[in-house]
């Protein structure tokens, strides 16, 4: 367990690592802007800031980035609230809460689908592996890890839990137990017994033997209502957008650039190369690696399609975790792509 907390730890930090950016072809130092782009450490969603990063594509675009390494959804919108970061990552279930509470967040890009992964111990014993929501019910009694009380991951495994029939304040456990650095180790030892998480924590679980998939979002297999839905997009506070505009048309052209390189096959190998130097992958076989990077390359994107929205707010508003549907001319940056960029 200590070898592999220690990758992941060292993966966080190498994230950390992160520097600078730009809208030209390589911008003057004196022309680039200075910008605060919060960010998740050691989660292939973030591939399109890993790529930029590497490849000086903030630099071509004209920013001057400092990257701040960010847990999870409300702590991110709590360090755009406090002035941390100007930049952040996040889906409408937690703009729309930060919204209801008084912070004024827009989307100005898309960033990633659905990619979340449910995983449990092998020992877990589901009768009704395999079928919604019957098999969420088989997980009754048992301790169930999120990445931070409110977050995301939470806010799907309570829509699981109702549709499985459950309480979901007393037949489960909740536990916030941080991303796959520190989530894992509670797996491993059995403080928890089923983890809502992302790649690359799902294939690490299951190579050290200590947990099974047993629900990919991205395949579209759980609630019918989250199946090919965009999850994440960029955000930021409407006042800094209003303010430094050309902030978030940077940010954009530096992720356009990332999202054509990442899509380009002549590319594939080098990006293997480079996000195993920003994500956990002890244990992990190169085909292993590879084959997982390949998977999530579809779930890039630069757009957040209007349509959606409506089955965001179907889902949010009858789950109980917001109170009122989310409003687009509220939510979207006038800016914001219509569509992903031509790739030639």
């Amino acid at each position: 367990m200590h070898g592999l907390l220690r990758a992941l730890l060292v993966g966080a930090a190498t994230c950390m690592a992160l520097v600078n950016t730009g809208v030209r072809n390589v911008a003057h130092a004196e022309d680039r802007i200075p910008v605060n782009i919060g960010f998740y450490p050691g989660a292939t969603f973030q591939t399109l800031i890993f790529v930029a990063q590497a490849k000086g594509f903030y630099e071509k675009a004209g920013l001057e980035p400092t990257f701040i390494s960010t847990a999870n959804g409300p702590l991110m919108n709590s360090e755009l609230a406090s002035g941390a970061i100007d930049v952040g990552f996040n889906a409408p279930s937690q703009i729309g809460l930060a919204r209801e509470q008084g912070l004024d967040l827009i989307f100005v890009a898309g960033n990633a689908n659905i990619p979340w992964v449910l995983i449990t111990r092998p020992d877990v014993k589901l009768p009704h592996k395999g079928k919604y929501p019957e098999m969420i019910g088989d997980m009754k009694g048992l301790v169930w890890g999120v990445y931070g009380r409110g977050s995301d991951g939470e806010v799907f495994m309570r829509m699981m839990a109702k549709d499985a029939g459950l309480n979901v304040d007393k037949d489960v456990t909740w536990v916030g137990v941080g991303g796959p650095a520190t989530g894992l180790p509670a797996l491993q030892v059995g403080k928890i017994q089923v983890y809502m998480t992302l790649d690359p924590a799902p294939i690490i679980a299951s190579s050290g033997g200590y947990g099974q998939t047993v629900m990919d979002l991205r395949k579209g297999e759980g609630p019918e209502d989250l199946k090919g839905i965009i999850y994440q997009g960029i955000e930021a506070k409407r006042s800094t957008v209003e303010k430094k505009p050309e902030i978030f048309a940077r940010t954009i052209k530096a992720h356009e650039m990332a999202y054509c390189w990442v899509n380009n096959p002549a590319n594939f190998k080098e990006l293997v190369s480079l996000l195993k130097s920003k994500l956990p992958s002890q244990g992990l076989t190169d085909e292993q690696f590879s084959n997982m990077i390949k998977e999530n390359i579809p779930t890039l994107t630069l757009t957040f399609p209007l349509d959606q929205l409506e089955r965001w707010n179907k889902l949010l508003v009858a789950n109980g975790v917001l109170k009122a549907p989310l409003e687009a001319d509220k939510l979207f940056w006038k800016d914001m792509p219509t569509k992903n960029p031509t790739c030639g």
